[in-house]
């Protein structure tokens, strides 16, 4: 049945899915709202509204998600657990605790994620790794990050360096 359904156009769908199924959430209440009487008109306000707050997060990680049919996963697999990434590679891999990072930055040829832990490891994380959509919510608790500059970082060309997004901001004792 999958074979119906040309794999860029696959991607294409799955990509979005999260937003179109916000849509008609939307969409369904605007219904409810313009057609319903009494409770049902007042509800239908509500689900409008619920639905309009899915769809701006389904926006933001429909435009953080890596664009490409699902054939060009790139190596590894990423996972998010307990509040640690971890990184599953072929030639090597490592974990860091979210509420370690120091920084997080973005390949010069954007294709990777650099992320550095407090003890200075660096852990490159490719974009287009299994799970890496993951990430979207985990760069998400950083402090002070400004995700619409994420986002527009990923869709400029890429450049000669590596891009800071991110880095926490820490003071230090004098001793």
């Amino acid at each position: 049945m999958s074979d119906l359904i040309r794999p860029e156009a696959r991607a294409l769908l799955r990509r979005w899915a999260e937003t179109l199924v916000a849509v008609a959430v939307a969409g369904l209440g605007l219904f409810w709202a313009l057609t319903g009487f009494g409770v049902i008109r007042w509800a239908g306000w509500g689900i409008v509204a619920f639905g309009l707050m899915l769809l701006w997060g389904a926006l933001q990680r429909a435009r953080f998600a890596l664009r490409g049919d699902g054939a060009d996963l790139g190596p590894g697999m990423v996972q998010i657990i307990e509040g640690e990434i971890r990184y599953f590679g072929p030639r090597g891999g490592g974990f860091a605790a979210i509420d370690a990072l120091v920084a997080l930055s973005l390949s010069a040829d954007g294709g990777y994620w650099l992320v550095e832990a407090e003890d200075g490891r660096i852990l490159a994380i490719p974009r287009a790794a299994a799970g890496a959509e993951a990430l979207f919510d985990a760069f998400a608790r950083l402090p002070g990050l400004d995700m619409a500059r994420l986002l527009r970082i990923l869709s400029q060309e890429p450049g000669a360096r590596a891009r800071m997004i991110w880095h926490r901001n820490t003071r230090s004792l004098l001793t």
